[in-house]
């Protein structure tokens, strides 16, 4: 089926394999829907099987050897410029598509900002931001010279199909870089495949664990994961409250809580308790006023992206009840589609499901501390390591507790990888400990996951 509002002619029944959109082997398919009503917005997306990846891969490794071989670290530049020139005109509507099926408000999308020799590599991504998963893994893939297969998630494959055909006409050889649909299993596929030698995957730790199984199943191909996250915001009693509050808001609702890095454990210290409790309740309640309809420029929240998503967090919070103190929110908005209001429990249990587990979802928990020590213990108590933020005005204790948590980052008075005007930074390298993933991305900590250091020894008496 074509979609009618797509800016570039593609067929979501297809697969975009060696540089065209092409009918998949496979005869599985799938519906994608919209989740503020839940109204199908595109049926019969292909589930790539094991002929369609085997195809992917043998183009990737044909073009790698090929043409793409014989382009100069000044060629690929070429390409990328001419890829950004082609963005720029297109890819407003190329992210539309993925709002209409993961409930990402439009409003976001003016706020994307793109990144700047293993042979065939695999990005594995995730639904709540895909095209720009796309590029922050194509971006170093392609600049060392490697080809990419792109596998979207099941819940947002549509922008991925569209942006797809732009590499062509920026001049990167076709089979550089393919799109193939699917579901866990195409994915499995990927992950055992014994040609694929890397792959980097954004999703959840179980998902991970299977992708990192397989690989050493298989080939023992390089691997990159980026997990989930339990992210805690320290708040001391000398911090500015209302920053540390605007920060700990917009973390956890920034697309509807449904991103590793949002704090959703809060600590705050004792004698200011009173204080940022209020003020950041408030700041939740008045946030369900700004939750609508997320294809209209002017909402700033959507819905979650699917029933199932929905029924998991709702149950979730439901339990919580039974473990913690419910102060605001836990209900759905409307009588359709999977909005959610921005929810705030206190006092979680320490074996609180809620406080334990990736909720996903609007919902925060808080907690008070009285000393530094404990509340180091309270953030580090966690399989999670992604982020965390420390907010204080004493440099001083900022840099010592920064240093004790621990986290792959660390954001002081903010909590957050994004920077201003909702730009992230990809000159720092971003990536978790413990269970939140292995690897980094950005910086030059990922150009050395798809590099592969090689020594040549001479004799010259010889």
């Amino acid at each position: 089926m074509d979609l009618v509002n797509s800016p570039i002619p593609m067929d979501v029944n297809q697969l975009y394999l060696n540089g065209s959109y092409t009918s998949p082997h496979s005869t599985e398919f799938y519906s994608v829907f919209n989740p503020k009503d839940n109204s199908l917005v595109a049926d019969r997306v292909s589930i790539a099987d094991d002929i369609d990846v085997d195809n992917a891969v043998t183009f990737a490794e044909a073009a790698f050897r090929g043409p793409w071989g014989g382009f100069s670290a000044a060629d690929r530049s070429g390409c990328f410029y001419r890829l950004v020139d082609l963005l720029e005109k297109q890819l407003t509507d190329i992210l539309y598509l993925d709002s209409l099926t993961t409930g990402n408000p439009v409003s976001l999308i003016p706020n994307l900002q793109l990144p700047s020799l293993l042979c065939v590599c695999v990005a594995i991504n995730p639904y709540n931001s895909p095209v720009a998963s796309l590029f922050i893994k194509a971006a170093p893939c392609l600049a060392t010279g490697n080809v990419l297969i792109v596998k979207p998630s099941e819940k947002s494959p549509l922008g991925s199909l569209a942006v797809a055909s732009l590499f062509e006409r920026a001049g990167f050889p076709p089979g550089v870089v393919q799109i193939l649909t699917g579901d866990g299993r195409t994915g499995a596929r990927l992950a055992s495949h014994m040609r694929v030698r890397k792959i980097s995957f954004t999703g959840s730790v179980a998902t991970g664990k299977k992708i990192q199984v397989a690989a050493a199943n298989s080939n023992l191909k390089r691997v990159t994961l980026e997990l989930g996250g339990k992210s805690p915001a320290i708040v001391f009693e000398d911090a500015d409250v209302k920053n540390a509050v605007n920060w700990a808001v917009n973390g956890i609702l920034a697309r509807t809580g449904q991103v590793c890095v949002a704090p959703s454990r809060i600590y705050v210290q004792r004698s200011i308790s009173r204080k940022f409790i209020e003020l950041y309740c408030e700041a939740m309640r008045d946030a369900a006023e700004e939750i609508g309809d997320p294809q209209v420029t002017t909402t700033k929240f959507g819905p979650l992206v699917d029933s199932e998503a929905f029924e998991r967090v709702q149950s979730m919070i439901n339990r919580a009840k039974n473990e913690s103190t419910l102060v605001i929110g836990g209900s759905r908005i409307g009588d359709k589609g999977c909005f959610l209001e921005p929810t705030v429990f206190l006092h979680p249990n320490v074996d609180a499901e809620i406080y334990k587990k990736e909720v996903f979802g609007p919902v925060s928990g808080l907690k008070m501390f009285d000393s530094e020590e404990e509340v180091i213990e309270l953030a580090n108590d966690t399989e999670y390591g992604l982020m965390a933020g420390v907010f204080t005005r004493d440099i001083n204790r900022a840099i010592r507790v920064a240093g004790k948590i621990e986290s792959g980052t660390v954001g002081i008075n903010c909590v957050s990888v994004v920077v201003n005007e909702g730009q992230m930074n990809v000159q720092a390298p971003f990536g978790g400990k413990k269970q939140s993933g292995t690897g980094r991305e950005f910086g030059e900590y990922v150009l050395r996951s798809f590099t592969e250091p090689k020594t040549i020894l001479i004799n010259m008496a010889a």
